[in-house]
């Protein structure tokens, strides 16, 4: 009798293998995220070992939550909630735009509008202005090469923001003015600091992600109609 793998001997795993396989390979990107998330995880893992790095590691993972004041961090929540609504649902109607308007003026004003507003919310999440400054980089500096961003593309983009409502956008860009420029104020008044600061830029997030829910939610519509494909 001929030997089979092991693998050959359990039913239909050969068959499910392939179709997981198949799976992952319908949907772009997924099988290289994953194989990169498993490695970082398991090298975090392995140095952790290697250098009794366990407590650190774990902060990692550790869950910003003060039992005494479980409100703590309540409205910083919201505003990471925010940022990611304008870039995800820009990024998404891009990607449905160019597959029938590969070169609309609308599917770029979404692509970088994402990527501008994902630059934002990395530096806000992750505090790289903060780093690069301990890093001998000077904060206007930093302030100056993001003002000039918003500003080309502003001049770049002004023709098509022109025929959409554009106040909450106009509106959004000068609140985060506000809130990048009071870093360099030193207010004795915390709480004044907290809504210079933290609330406008609450504020300006609520006013993009209206914004641009309604111009992703137009340009579906008018580019994609219903009986487009019937």
């Amino acid at each position: 009798m001929k030997h089979l793998p092991l693998f050959d001997k359990i039913p239909k795993f050969s068959t499910s293998l392939e179709r997981l396989k198949k799976h992952f390979l319908t949907v772009p990107f997924l099988a290289v995220f994953n194989t990169l998330t498993v490695l970082i995880l398991g090298g975090l893992s392995v140095y952790a070992k290697l250098n009794n790095q366990g407590d650190g590691v774990e902060r990692l993972f550790s869950d910003p939550f003060n039992f005494w004041f479980p409100y703590e961090g309540i409205l910083t929540g919201v505003s990471e909630v925010l940022w990611c609504i304008p870039v995800a649902i820009c990024a998404f109607t891009f990607g449905v735009l160019r597959q029938k308007y590969p070169r609309s003026r609308s599917g770029t004003f979404l692509f970088f509008s994402a990527l501008l507003l994902g630059v934002f919310f990395l530096d806000d999440r992750f505090r790289m202005t903060l780093i690069l400054s301990r890093l001998g980089i000077s904060t206007k500096l930093i302030y100056l090469c993001y003002g000039s961003a918003v500003f080309l593309y502003g001049v770049k983009f002004w023709r098509y923001i022109k025929t959409t409502p554009y106040l909450p956008l106009v509106a959004a860009f000068l609140l985060f003015a506000i809130s990048r420029f009071e870093d360099m104020l030193n207010l004795r008044s915390q709480g004044l600091h907290a809504m210079l600061e933290d609330g406008t830029k609450l504020l300006a997030l609520l006013n993009l992600s209206l914004y641009f829910w309604h111009v992703c939610h137009q340009e579906v519509g008018r580019k994609l109609p219903p009986n487009a494909d019937t």
